[in-house]
């Protein structure tokens, strides 16, 4: 009996650090349409490696501007056997003035002949880090391309 004492503490604090570590915060932003510039690398057309370049500002829920940039670089181009997405690899910077920034990396899809995301079809990204008020954070973002041409992002942090 004296060892289920404390076998029970140490499982009680052990839940209570992961719930501890999965606490967090989420918001979201509002992207506006953003400025591409298409690199088309290597092979003349779509190939492997072909680059997009972007910068949009964005609102955040306070009301506050920021400004994300990236690179996503083209890593899978349809191969003819009826795919009709390229796959593609995101770095993204979101800068929320002075030292606070998040930094996003994951996988997208887009369709074959489309400069942007498919509209409202969720693409899913890893933050990766931050810095300033960010720093230490991770979690996911939830991008959403909308008809009138700006991007809603959820922003999931966790501890």
């Amino acid at each position: 009996m004296n060892i289920l004492s404390p076998l029970a503490g140490l499982l009680s604090a052990l839940l209570l650090t992961t719930a501890a570590a999965q606490a967090g915060e989420t918001f979201s932003i509002v992207q506006d349409k953003p400025e591409l510039v298409h690199i088309d690398l290597g092979k003349e057309g779509a190939s492997h490696g072909d680059m997009l370049a972007f910068e949009a500002g964005f609102t955040a829920p306070d009301g506050k501007k920021g400004t994300m940039s990236g690179l996503i670089t083209t890593v899978d181009v349809p191969d003819g056997s009826g795919d009709k997405f390229f796959d593609r690899l995101a770095d993204i910077v979101l800068d929320f003035g002075g030292t606070d920034t998040l930094v996003i990396a994951g996988r997208s899809t887009y369709a074959v002949g489309a400069g942007e995301m498919v509209v409202d079809a969720p693409q899913v990204r890893a933050i990766v880090g931050g810095t300033g008020r960010f720093i230490g954070k991770r979690g996911q973002m939830t991008t959403t391309r909308r008809d009138a041409g700006h991007y809603e992002h959820k922003i999931e942090l966790v501890d």
